[in-house]
């Protein structure tokens, strides 16, 4: 069962046990499983860790959405540092190519607004987990 769960999609080791466990298996028998899928390398949370940042980076999402959605899975926020080390996204550039896609005009640009409306983009890229300094980046009209 477990192998079949990571032949559709990583998982982390957190969501298989809690998929095993919802499938009503005795604990021995999902540690069992779980032991057999590392000693395979078929479950591995550091290359959960990566896709996990890649998927998020690719969706538009931050770094603070990124490692609040990895804690609900399970994945330490030491495991995503270790993937961003190795993928080295800016996330001042993300944040502001977000902001052009959203807000921007057809030439790439962002328009003038009032402050009621540059706070409403400001709660908006606040959502996506970007931080306040790349927010300001984003959101800035210098290019």
């Amino acid at each position: 069962m477990a192998v079949g769960m990571l032949s559709r999609r990583d998982h982390s080791e957190l969501e298989l046990r809690q998929k095993l466990a919802q499938r009503q298996f005795p604990p021995e028998e999902i540690d069992t499983a779980i032991e057999h899928c590392l000693f395979h390398h078929w479950l591995d949370d550091k290359r959960f860790a990566e896709m996990l940042l890649r998927h998020g980076a690719s969706k538009g999402h931050g770094w603070q959405r990124i490692c609040f959605d990895a804690k609900r899975k399970g994945i330490s926020t030491s495991l995503l540092e270790i993937a961003q080390e190795n993928q080295q996204h800016d996330w001042f550039e993300l944040a502001k190519d977000l902001a052009k896609r959203r807000f921007g005009n057809y030439d790439g640009t962002l328009p003038t607004v009032d402050f009621k409306q540059r706070a409403k983009w400001t709660r908006y890229l606040q959502s996506r987990g970007f931080s306040f300094d790349q927010i300001s980046y984003a959101l800035s009209k210098d290019d």
